[in-house]
């Protein structure tokens, strides 16, 4: 790559939808998430196969059980990630990012800031988004639809940075090669 073609500049702007996405991406990857979904499947099955058996307190604790990380949770997660986005000064107006060897530099307005490769903890594809995790909680949020054609090549750069840096990425940015 020539050094025109290893750093790539874009806009974000934060949408309810994007911010929803990361957030399912991010609780349902999680083992909390997975233990969740399972108990919530494994308490829709036993309020199928025993329906007849159960009391009517078990068969509400069930249908409570079973649809609080299917139903109630992803409802939660959306109004959450509505707030979010509302309350969020800097999710009102793009935020304009750099990538390139020195790390990511995002910018609004008259205020920069660049995080270097090396505080990058992990990147990952969900298909729709990329993100980049800085901790265990705050993450770059790069939706692909905000990128159009230069999604790949952004998906290239971190990658190639990646490898440089040590980052661990998940499979698909593996695959992706």
């Amino acid at each position: 790559m020539g050094m025109e073609e290893r750093s790539i500049t874009f806009s974000v702007q934060m949408t309810v939808k994007e911010m929803y996405q990361f957030t399912m991406y991010h609780v349902y990857h999680q083992a909390s998430g997975l233990i969740g979904l399972f108990l919530s499947a494994l308490a829709l099955t036993n309020l199928v196969v025993s329906f007849h058996d159960l009391s009517d307190q078990g068969k509400t604790i069930m249908t409570i059980v079973g649809l609080w990380f299917t139903v109630l949770e992803p409802i939660m997660m959306y109004n959450r990630s509505k707030r979010q986005v509302k309350r969020t000064k800097s999710y009102q107006k793009p935020l304009y990012y750099e990538i390139n060897e020195k790390g990511i530099t995002v910018s609004q307005d008259e205020e920069s800031q660049t995080m270097e490769w090396e505080r990058i903890r992990r990147i990952k594809d969900t298909g729709s988004q990329y993100i980049l995790y800085s901790s265990r909680v705050h993450a770059f949020i790069f939706p692909k639809k905000c990128l159009g054609a230069d999604a790949g090549k952004l998906g290239n750069l971190l990658r190639e940075y990646a490898v440089q840096k040590n980052i661990p990425v998940n499979g698909r940015m593996k695959r992706n090669r």
